[in-house]
This record gives structure tokens, sequence and C-alpha cells, in this order.
């Protein structure tokens, strides 16, 4: 079971309010609503508008379609644009401890933040649906809302729950197709290596394949096809007697001056200024 199914197992709200955030409450509260210490949980899910957020100097863009929460005991500023208001569903609540001593059960509040990142950006609109119709259970007062209501935020979290183990499965399955590409790269480093090249046997456009790689390795993905040949002429410069331009062309550049070029730019001296130091 994840972490976050788990999680639900102990999750024991006490529901405090449901608001409905439109233009005319930022309009009360001058579009900006400041809390040094929070004392309640906040779960919101924005279907229009757009605004930003701050937890504990921490920020974030708001906007249609995505989720935020707020923990107990953090600074919070969350501010609406004027011309285009946020407008979102929310569940304040509290979170409930429950401790079991023998038959006697004791509980008290618990500040331990969902196990989910502060906004989330969430696939459709399915949970801001459900959100719309928590509202309006909670307003009807009608007999039996609150458990009614309890149980409409059981499904609400479970189904953030799905989100987030979607989320972790999709990362795991990028994490394997870089770890791929890496060892694609180590293994062919001397064929001609393009990003076009590099992105189809990953099975991404180029785009986002270049941007993947970026963003997990520090670099692009022909910086780091460069790194990995000039790691080798290194190994052969200093191990072997092969002449430089045969060098260049084992590590995949067919004009040696080229290769020059670049071993000096990366290493700060010539191949032959690097093989007799």
């Amino acid at each position: 079971m994840s972490a976050a199914k788990e999680f639900l197992h102990q999750f024991y709200p006490k529901i405090l309010d449901v608001p409905h955030r439109s233009t005319s409450y930022w309009e009360t509260v001058g579009f900006r609503v400041i809390r040094p210490t929070t004392n309640l949980f906040n779960l919101a899910f924005i279907y229009a508008g757009e605004g930003t957020i701050e937890l504990n100097h921490e920020g974030y863009d708001l906007k249609p379609g995505c989720m935020f929460h707020v923990s107990p005991r953090i600074r919070m500023d969350i501010a609406s644009s004027q011309e285009n208001p946020l407008q979102y569903y929310g569940v304040h609540f509290h979170q409930l401890r429950i401790q079991w001593e023998g038959t006697d059960c004791q509980t008290s509040f618990s500040d331990t933040p969902l196990p989910f990142r502060r906004v989330i950006s969430l696939p459709g609109y399915a949970l801001h649906d459900q959100a719309a119709s928590l509202y309006r259970l909670w307003q009807s007062k009608e007999t039996g809302y609150d458990w009614s209501a309890k149980l409409a935020l059981f499904r609400i979290m479970d189904g953030l729950c799905d989100v987030v183990i979607s989320e972790q499965r999709g990362q795991e399955r990028t994490y394997r197709q870089m770890e791929s590409s890496v060892l694609f790269i180590r293994e062919h480093y001397a064929e001609p290596l393009s990003r076009e090249v590099l992105a189809e046997q990953a099975y991404m456009s180029v785009s986002h394949y270049s941007a993947l790689f970026k963003s997990m390795l520090g670099i692009s993905p022909l910086q780091f096809v460069e790194k990995v040949r000039i790691d080798h002429a290194k190994t052969l410069l200093t191990g072997t007697s092969k002449p430089i331009g045969e060098i260049a062309k084992l590590i995949g550049y067919n004009d040696p001056l080229y290769f020059t070029r670049v071993f000096t730019k990366v290493t700060g001296m010539s191949p032959r200024e690097y093989r007799g130091a």
C-alpha cells in the first residue's frame, strides 16, 4: 500500500466549514489574506481566476484546475488578481489524532501536514466537482449533513491519493527512461547522436525529451554526449599512443580540428597539451 493511501487509515477530520470564495469575498478583504500563523487545515479547489499563495515565504501560482492545501502553524499569504479574481471551493477542518488505551479513546489535534505537494495541478475537474457538491451539501444543513460531508471529504482525499500515486508512477517511468537514455549514450557515444536520435530512442518528442533530460541531469543531452566523448578521449590520450586524429574518430568526431576545439573548450588545454601534461 502506498504511503498516501496508508495516510487515509489515520485521517480523522473534523470539518469546521466549507466556504466558497468568489469575487465578492475578495472585494471584502481587499484581494489579499495574510495569516501570520494558521490554526487549521484548508483544502481548496480552484475553478476560475488567478492568484498567488505564499506558505512560509515559499511562493506558488494559483490558476484554474489546481488544488492547494494549508496546514496549521505556518504563515499564509494569499493574493487574488483584481482583474480575474480567484474562485474556489474550500474545506476548513481540524485533523484529529486518535489513541486507544484499552477500551478508552483519547483524541487530540494533529498539525501533521497532508502527504501531498502544497499545490497540485489536477488532471481534469472531477475533484473540483466533488468539492462543489460538498459545498452544497454543507450549506443544505439537512439531517446528517455533517456525516455525509465527512464521507464526501474522504472520497476527495482518496481521489487526491490516486493523483499522487499516478504522479509517482509517472516519475518512476521517467527515471527509467532517462537511465536508459544515459546508458544508450554511454554505449553509442562514437556514433552520430543528435537530439532527434536520442528522443526517438526514448520514445519522446524532441522538446519533451530535452527538457526532461536537463531537469534531471542538469545539462542538455548533447552536452552529456560531449562529456562522455571527452572523458573517453582523456583515457585514450593518456593510456595509448594513438594519433589525435584517430582518437577523434574513435569517440565520434570525424573532424580532428573540431575535436581539438571541443576538447580545449571543455578541459582548458589542447589534446596534445593534455597528453603531455
